[in-house]
């Protein structure tokens, strides 16, 4: 599922969760509700990771679901590039499907998540004005030469 958005950072929503028991919680409940959405529609769903989540099969049809889990309000998600250039790729329908405000019991173990809003984005490609650069990858310069 990739990163997972929380309350953390300057932007609502778009912060990464730090505790790997809560993220994977966090991720778990988000493609739990997925694939319960999925299969409720008659689809066959198969959970990959990469290079998408869910692989969703219907008949001759075929759908990659990228699912985001968030503790925070549904105002953004981050994305790899690699989820960007899948869904831009012609040859898939992909959709986008977040689960935000989820709540985090942290006093059990393992953690137990709970509710979440749900915010589905059919046939999902990401126009460029809507994408924002977090990161860059700088190559460093050969200082042998």
């Amino acid at each position: 599922m990739g990163l997972v958005a929380g309350t953390a950072g300057p932007t609502p929503g778009a912060g990464y969760i730090s505790n790997p028991k809560k993220r994977k919680a966090i991720e778990e409940h988000a493609e739990q509700l997925a694939t319960a959405h999925y299969e409720g529609q008659g689809w066959t769903v198969e959970k990959l990771g990469k290079p998408y989540d869910l692989r969703c099969l219907r008949g001759t049809e075929e759908r990659h679901v990228e699912v985001k889990g968030t503790t925070g309000a549904a105002t953004s998600v981050e994305l790899t590039i690699n989820e960007v250039l899948h869904a831009r790729d012609k040859g898939n329908t992909v959709d986008l499907y977040v689960v935000s405000d989820i709540k985090v019991d942290t006093s059990t173990d393992p953690y137990t998540p709970g509710g979440g809003t749900v915010s589905h984005y059919p046939d999902w490609e990401p126009a460029e004005e809507d994408l924002r650069p977090r990161k860059y990858e700088y190559g460093l310069p050969d200082l042998t030469a």
